[in-house]
């Protein structure tokens, strides 16, 4: 498989699941504006995500279950990635300040004989 498949295999569901993150969003602001409860809010927009993907898949000519699937996928992945990233930097930066901390800590330590 070439690197340009694989691409174009993983950024068209995750352009389909921005799609429908984004109806997703416009229709759980309508239900708030509307009052409607949390519950209702969640299942709004869980129900409209679905269909504008499945939708989207439709439209290409593929499987909605697969095309859902695979949108999703991908949204978890970067999801996955995102907080990976923020782990690692807090990570490091823990890392650094205690280096910093134990530096500092032993140049200002009273001399002991």
């Amino acid at each position: 498989m070439t690197t340009a498949r694989r691409l174009t295999d993983q950024l068209v569901p995750l352009l389909m699941a921005l799609g429908g993150l984004t109806v997703a969003r416009i229709a759980v602001q309508a239900a708030a504006a509307n009052g409607s409860s949390l519950l209702w809010q969640a299942g709004t927009g869980l129900v409209t995500y679905t269909i504008t993907v499945a939708l989207l898949g439709r439209i290409g000519r593929e499987d909605p279950l697969d095309t859902v699937t695979a949108a999703t996928r991908a949204l978890a992945l970067v999801i996955q990635l995102a907080v990976t990233g923020a782990l690692h930097l807090l990570c490091t930066t823990v890392q650094l300040l205690a280096l910093l901390g134990g530096g500092v800590a032993a140049l200002t330590a009273p001399a002991t004989t």
